[in-house]
């Protein structure tokens, strides 16, 4: 049974709106149901931008040159047993803070590559990894850009050695079965 949850909020608008609300919401009732919850707001963080150096891998290994908020937020990662990914849709894909805060993920997988099922993946560097999840908030995007978010996060799952255990839209729905169907994972 999953304990401890990590949601990660790709969206750039603070304040209330659908997606915030939604993500307050779960984060109640999962709490409510024993959950251990720890929720971060990429929009009020310092996370700076990967500058491909492969510091991470090579100098400090685990660790990104650049001492900002991702740090915080990947040992958060790292130790829980789910992490939630949730995002406006954005022209078509999700936020770019989201995407941002992915490109700083490469300090949880070595640079050595292992092939699996004819492609190349890197390698662990921890025993375990959590489970993921995504909640987007569609906009107006077209199923077909939606299809391509739900793409790229399975590619995302192969490389961080994980599992995508669902995919919504705040849409189509609730927090509490949201809350339910977590609690039975």
């Amino acid at each position: 049974m999953i304990q401890k949850i990590v949601i990660i909020n790709g969206n750039p608008l603070s304040g209330e709106n659908n997606l915030n609300n939604f993500i307050q919401e779960i984060n109640e009732k999962l709490s409510g149901k024993g959950f251990e919850i720890e929720s971060f707001s990429l929009s009020g963080k310092n996370i700076k931008q990967c500058v491909g150096c492969f510091d991470c891998w090579w100098k400090t290994p685990g660790l990104c040159r650049f001492n900002d908020d991702s740090r915080e937020i990947l040992k958060s990662v790292i130790n829980s047993n789910m992490v939630i990914y949730a995002s406006p849709m954005i022209m078509g894909m999700y936020s770019a803070l989201l995407k941002k805060f992915h490109d700083r993920t490469i300090p949880l997988v070595h640079p050595y590559i292992k092939m699996k099922g004819g492609e190349c993946h890197h390698l662990k560097r921890y025993p375990k990894y959590p489970e993921m999840g995504i909640l987007i908030e569609p906009n107006d995007a077209t199923p077909e850009e939606i299809e391509l978010t739900k793409r790229i996060f399975h590619r995302i799952k192969l490389n961080f050695h994980s599992e995508v255990r669902f995919f919504y839209s705040i849409y189509n729905i609730l927090p509490k079965k949201l809350a339910d169907e977590i609690s039975h994972i």
